[in-house]
């Protein structure tokens, strides 16, 4: 469900760029299957990464079009993604304000971002850029909070939410049709316990709490740790689900 920290211009939004090397460092990436599933059809001239980070989906998307544009409001961010996605023309920009002219991108993906847009002013930018026929396909990766330790984890950072809710506001009916759902099961592999405490600190709500408020959080995820012993070795495997909805430009 959407709060206050969810909102375009929060304190959450604006967060990731104090972390944007251990952002660029533990984050996962996404799942082949599902970018092949967005870029079904021929191969596009242009694609937009929008809410583009450190270009954690950037990087998958090299050589997929003949350009990948980049686009990120945050400049810490996007100096990160510039330094390890060199293959990207990387642009300052919003989804509500983008760089770039109208119908001149074949496909938009968003990945793990979409909730931070404002409505319908990203709607209606996304439609201005793309072709008539072009394709947006919003990401976003869930860790299985069916996995028992998985849920702990999340606990542990005093998250909110509920386990296993998923509720984004959709594209313009009438910009963009109804969206195609599908799903995509992944792992994302981290280097021991640290790894896992470090991905830990690129989450938003964790970021944004004061030091010893951190320091807290990092004693109930390594008691969290302690418990399992599929957290204890050389590497973490977390398992995960990548969410996407592909619409088409009408």
């Amino acid at each position: 469900m959407t709060s206050a920290a969810d909102l375009p211009g929060s304190e959450f939004s604006r967060s990731f760029g104090s972390v944007a090397a251990r952002y660029a460092q533990y984050r996962p990436s996404y799942p082949d299957a599902a970018i092949d599933h967005v870029l079904d059809g021929p191969k596009p001239e242009r694609i937009l990464d929008l809410g583009a980070g450190t270009g954690k989906l950037t990087s998958s998307l090299t050589g997929r079009a003949l350009e990948v544009v980049a686009v990120e409001p945050d400049h810490a961010m996007l100096a990160e993604l510039s330094r390890t996605v060199q293959e990207a023309r990387a642009m300052t920009g919003s989804a509500e304000q983008i760089p770039l002219p109208d119908g001149s991108v074949d496909v938009i993906v968003v990945g793990q971002a979409y909730h931070w847009f404002a409505h319908p002013a990203a709607d209606q930018e996304m439609a201005r850029v793309l072709r008539p026929g072009g394709v947006v396909g919003l990401l976003w990766n869930f860790p299985d909070r069916t996995v028992e330790w998985v849920t702990k984890l999340y606990q542990a950072t005093r998250d909110e939410a509920p386990p296993w809710s998923f509720d984004a506001i959709p594209l313009d009916a009438e910009l963009f049709g109804i969206a195609e759902e599908s799903r995509y099961p992944s792992t994302h592999s981290l280097d021991g316990p640290d790894g896992l405490i470090n991905l830990a600190h690129t989450w938003s709500w964790v970021i944004t709490r004061p030091a010893a408020e951190q320091a807290a959080v990092d004693e109930r995820l390594r008691a969290v740790i302690e418990e399992y012993p599929a957290l204890q070795g050389e590497t973490v495997s977390i398992p995960q689900q990548t969410t996407v909805l592909r619409y088409r430009r009408r």
